[in-house]
């Protein structure tokens, strides 16, 4: 665990600050086996993320999780929250397939992306926790990864209200509040909303544009809370609205044989870049989205059993996207999104008992639809010469999902210290897509007309879980073995049709062992595992289809360790730490689409033969954001100057290297050296009551140079994705 892990993880609020030492000695609620208990009773690999840490730390957006997760690594890839946790995860998210590691808000599923930072940012969250390893029991599909879970705090009967503003470096402003109103005797109002408004950071030296990296966003949530008798309903609305310009903070990364452009016009790039530098010409269009959710969750204490309901709706519609993909001043391609997006519609029952025996149950069911769009067009001279998406070259794609299952897990107590627990989910979902060509993207392939095309598939799957845990109190050993399950589907976007990316399926042993010592002061959680998956999905780099290529690895294995520590040493002084050391690799990848290089092939009538397409054999070989070695420190300091209080805090991580895609085919270069520390610091004083904090923050504080991301985007060459600079400012906080 983290240091600052505190209170009641879903409902919680920072209001409460009187005892500093409370923050390490209360236990840890948490939901990762789809009911309230303590995190160190829990037989689960699970970090645990409150309130208070988002706060302290500075964990503001959905990546700074990973800092503190053992065995994870989170990272942002042309907007997409793209999450990894021991080895498995995925880059980009299409209509057709989505993510290995399964993201709940609110107890629903979200099958898009796009929103998960803006989600976070809402600084009234109640709750993060991250799941690692698959949990195809109780989260069924697509979680073979793992499965973050994230809960806003909920309405309370008391009177409640925080208003926060930042300011900072890069244009970094940002105002947020949150307004809890009791309205009589069993219904409470909580109110949040915000907005956040962050300057680019890479200068575009050709245009002279300096917004990419920029984002503006607001948004506002509302929980309506009604607790009659032995119900618990929550009614709750969202909306989110992003403007960002993430794609446009690409540039290249290599300067050489392997840039197309630079072979056709050695003159056109300037001698002299920053890191922080790009060259595109193109006027770039930022990413557009609205967000808009409804759910609606109920729970009723039946006596021997808890009857609950999650139902969720979500729209999500994104625009006018457009990046300059050759990333040179010559208008050789720009990808553009006009229109992109979906909605879905979740339903869950699930019914927990509560008996006074030996044994208890838990068993539900599961519906999810799903109806996704993605409509690209292909501009500048390689595509036609058309600058303008409506009647440039391009394609239609629509994805629809419908999935059920149920799952049910018997829990059953040997003795009051063993207790044995054997459950399993099955699940049914058919997939089916439509694409649709445009004349223009047909003539560019030499297709006399547009033509349109249907995909259909179904698929199924069994996951047991069964677990012996040994629990004393102070002390809880425990061994799981579990499957997991990934759906197969078409992977978008697809201008022909394409055949369906099979299932992929997981098993995990996992052997734990979660101590606390004096009096909770001390506490050290550890993991050993042991994960084989057959039929991984893969996203690899395919020149011939023409850029990302989704699809199935015959295997791989990973075992490791993971190790969270938590010390309270003196009363307001907390240290936290993790670390991480796995051994992933592909069992059996024979013919792996990827792109290769070769320098002597370049040639005055073929400059850009030095990039061309291969199929190698990656067995034996790391999957992409698989480090062996990562870990993080943590510390926060709680302590009196004459009758104010303050408090200072810092976040350190580490990461040995890693590749960004399988083979570092991505990089066309085997051998990077990419390791990465990153240190953060914050910090606030208050006066006597502690209503008013007034703090900074500063995160990279080093100012370390580092790409988020790497690619090959073909045939134009290798490019990259930079990370943030040092940034940093003031934060002020009122509680009434």
């Amino acid at each position: 665990m983290s240091a600052l892990l505190v209170q009641v993880a879903h409902a919680q609020t920072p209001a409460n600050r009187a005892d500093p030492t409370a923050e390490s000695t209360t236990d840890i609620i948490v939901t990762a086996q789809r009911k309230s208990e303590s995190l160190q009773n829990t037989p689960i690999a699970v970090t645990a993320v409150t309130a208070d840490t988002v706060q302290t730390l500075g964990l503001t957006r959905a990546v700074d999780v990973a800092s503190i997760t053992p065995g994870a690594n989170f990272t942002t890839a042309q907007g997409f929250f793209a999450p990894h946790i021991r080895g498995i995860g995925s880059d980009f998210v299409s209509v057709g397939i989505e993510t290995p590691v399964a993201i709940y808000e609110d107890g629903a599923y979200l099958t898009r992306t796009l929103s998960v930072n803006e989600i976070v940012d809402n600084f009234d969250i109640g709750s993060i926790q991250v799941l690692r390893g698959p949990q195809g029991t109780l989260y069924g599909r697509n979680a073979t990864g793992g499965v973050i879970i994230i809960n806003s705090a909920d309405p309370t009967d008391k009177f409640e209200a925080r208003v926060r503003g930042e300011w900072g470096n890069l244009e970094h402003r940002s105002l947020s509040g949150m307004l809890n109103m009791p309205l009589g005797e069993d219904l409470a109002l909580r109110v949040t909303g915000g907005y956040k408004h962050d300057g680019g950071f890479v200068r575009n030296l050709n245009t002279g544009d300096k917004n990419a990296g920029g984002s503006r966003t607001y948004n506002v949530r509302g929980k309506l809370r009604w607790q009659p008798g032995n119900a618990d309903i929550i009614l709750g609305a969202q909306f989110y609205d992003t403007k960002a310009y993430l794609g446009s903070i690409a540039a290249l990364e290599r300067r050489d044989d392997t840039c197309l452009a630079c072979n056709l016009a050695p003159g056109a790039l300037k001698p002299n870049v920053g890191y922080y530098d790009t060259e595109g010409i193109t006027t770039i269009q930022p990413l557009r989205t609205k967000y808009y959710g409804a759910n609606l969750n109920m729970a009723f204490d039946m006596g021997s059993f808890t009857l609950s309901s999650i139902t969720t709706f979500r729209q999500q519609k994104t625009a006018d996207s457009a990046s300059d993909q050759d990333l040179t001043p010559l208008p050789l391609f720009e990808f553009s999104v006009p229109r992109s997006g979906g909605k879905s519609y979740t339903q869950d029952l699930q019914v927990s008992s509560t008996l006074d025996g030996r044994f208890n149950y838990l068993f539900g069911l599961s519906y999810l639809y799903d109806k996704g769009y993605f409509n690209p067009a292909f501009l500048g001279n390689f595509f036609g010469g058309s600058f303008d998406p409506d009647t440039a070259a391009g394609f239609k794609n629509t994805a629809t999902t419908q999935s059920y299952a149920a799952f049910l897990e018997g829990y059953y107590d040997l003795t009051d210290q063993l207790k044995v627990t054997v459950g399993g989910r099955y699940t049914y979902e058919e997939r089916s897509g439509t694409g649709e060509t445009n004349a223009a993207l047909a003539a560019a392939f030499g297709i006399p007309n547009a033509f349109s095309f249907k995909l259909r598939t179904s698929q199924r799957a069994f996951t047991p879980r069964f677990v012996l845990a040994w629990d004393n109190g102070p002390t809880n050993v425990y061994y799981s073995f579990t499957r997991g399950f990934k759906a197969g589907g078409f992977p978008g976007p697809y201008a022909a049709p394409v055949a369906p990316v099979q299932p992929e399926k997981i098993f995990s042993h996992e052997i734990g062992i979660k101590q606390s010592m004096a009096d909770n002061r001390i506490r050290v959680n550890a993991a050993i595992f042991y994960a084989k998956n057959k039929n991984q999905q893969v996203q690899t780099l395919d020149l011939n289809s023409g850029g990302t290529l989704t699809g199935n690895a015959g295997a791989m294995e990973n075992y490791g360790v993971e190790v969270e520590a938590q010390f309270t040493p003196l009363d307001g002084f907390n240290l936290g730490l993790t670390g991480a050391w796995q051994h992933a690799r592909y069992e059996s990848f024979p013919n792996a689409s990827l792109v290769c290089y070769d320098p002597t092939l370049n040639t005055p009538a073929a400059p850009a033969a030095t990039i061309f397409p291969c199929a190698i054999d990656l067995s034996g070989t790391k999957p992409p954001f698989a480090p062996t070695w990562s870990g993080s420190a943590n510390a926060s300091y709680n302590f009196a100057i004459g009758s104010w209080t303050a408090q200072l805090s810092g976040l350190a991580t580490y990461r040995s290297a890693i590749d960004f895609l399988p083979g570092a085919g991505g990089e066309l270069r085997a051998d990077r050296d990419n390791k990465l520390i990153v240190v953060n610091a914050s910090g606030y004083i208050s006066p006597p009551g502690e209503n008013l904090r007034v703090g900074f923050f500063a995160n990279n504080v080093f100012d370390k140079k580092y790409p988020s991301y790497v690619q090959t985007g073909q045939p134009y060459g290798v490019y990259k994705n930079v990370a943030r600079p040092r940034t940093y400012g003031l934060r002020v906080e009122y509680i009434f």
